[in-house]
């Protein structure tokens, strides 16, 4: 099968609402792996070894990865990988690791890599661990859940019954475990919906359509023509000018703010990917009408931090260091899971600021509040 699919599940949330994504992504030019992406390679090879070999994973740390040989494994790490490699034994039932699974049959070349796979019972669990921390992800109609269970459940039930399918993703270092169960046959109907989306991205001009959640991560939205004409018109049809000068919030009307609000995410992560676009334009040698890059600030630093303590602790002795009390979730990971309950009750978990989110958010609305409660 190859080691990666456009169909991928990884990039459903793309390709799925989006069908002009794969061909205007595949005249783009690779990007280089981020540290984070390497980092969650770590994690991921780490939770398959010890689930695997029925080992903890403390035993490898402070080794190097078997495909990054540039990192070792942080304590860090390994603590966090262990509450997914615990709540994945935990299920008990027949397990398989980082299992690929295709779902050809409705997505031609559709295949990909799920990280755990578990039978029990009449139940099918497939488990997804996201290392990152940047987003917050839940399992619901996860579209890359969804694939992965098609693929299994597609290859499993030739010989096996199933009358439940539940789909969990796992990011430890959010302490966000998000669980959804669902039937086969609505696994089977989303397959039937992934084959029209698929077949949409083979047509001559397959159509371009802009949203949150497909732009985020597209490496082709600094360019997309149907992303600009959806920023033009989200900003400007609604107002009479658009001059040099934004136009006061409060001399908007509300049917105004809310175009501006309803289209915030997709804007500002439009014009990051833009800024991004022209500077690796300029870092490649092509210079850019109107725009340079310079140097920017920095903070002074030691340039040996060993050297600057022996100085340091020669004149000013314990006055060198600062002493700082550890926070309330440090203190927990360094207790441990025993230990840390000592603690419990000397922790409090103080009201968050008000924030404002889209009405569809899961979270109650807040009543009373006033401009102070905002963050």
């Amino acid at each position: 099968m190859g080691n990666h699919s456009i169909y991928g599940p990884s990039s459903a949330h793309r390709w799925l609402r989006c069908p002009g994504s794969i061909k205007a992504e595949e005249a783009m030019p690779e990007e280089k792996e981020s540290p984070f992406a390497a980092e969650g390679t770590d994690a991921h090879e780490l939770a398959e070894l010890c689930l695997a070999q029925k080992i903890t994973t403390r035993n490898f740390i402070g080794k190097t990865p078997l495909i990054n040989k540039e990192r070792v494994i942080t304590t860090e790490m390994a603590d966090y990988v262990q509450e997914y490699v615990d709540y994945v034994r935990n299920i008990g039932g027949h397990q398989e690791y980082e299992q690929e699974v295709s779902y050809d049959d409705w997505v031609p070349g559709g295949f990909g890599t799920a990280d755990a796979i578990v039978t029990k019972d009449e139940t099918l669990f497939v488990i997804d661990l996201k290392y990152g921390k940047g987003v917050k992800v839940d399992a619901p109609e996860n579209p890359q859940g969804m694939l992965y269970a098609l693929g299994a459940l597609s290859e499993r039930e030739v010989f096996l019954s199933f009358d439940k399918v539940v789909i969990a993703i796992h990011q430890p270092r959010l302490n966000h475990v998000s669980e959804w169960e669902t039937t086969p046959e609505d696994i089977y109907s989303f397959g039937a919906h992934a084959a029209v989306c698929a077949l949409k991205t083979t047509s001559k001009n397959p159509e371009r359509i802009p949203g949150t959640k497909q732009c985020q991560w597209c490496r082709a939205k600094a360019t997309c023509p149907a992303l600009l004409k959806h920023t033009e018109v989200a900003i400007m049809q609604e107002f009479d000018s658009f001059d040099a000068e934004l136009p006061v919030p409060a001399s908007l009307s509300d049917e105004q703010l809310k175009v501006v609000m309803d289209h915030k995410s997709v804007i500002e992560k439009w014009l990051k990917s833009v800024e991004t676009h022209i500077i690796s334009q300029i870092e490649s040698g092509q210079p850019f009408p109107g725009w340079k890059m310079v140097e920017g600030r920095s903070n002074r630093k030691w340039s040996n931090d060993l050297e600057a303590e022996k100085v340091l602790r020669s004149y000013l002795g314990e006055d060198a260091y600062v002493k700082k009390l550890l926070t309330a979730p440090a203190a927990e990971k360094a207790l441990g899971k025993e230990d840390a309950k000592l603690i419990q009750e000397l922790i409090v978990k103080p009201e968050g600021k008000a924030v404002l989110v889209p009405e569809g958010d899961k979270r109650p609305a807040l009543v009373g509040i006033t401009a102070d409660d905002f963050d």
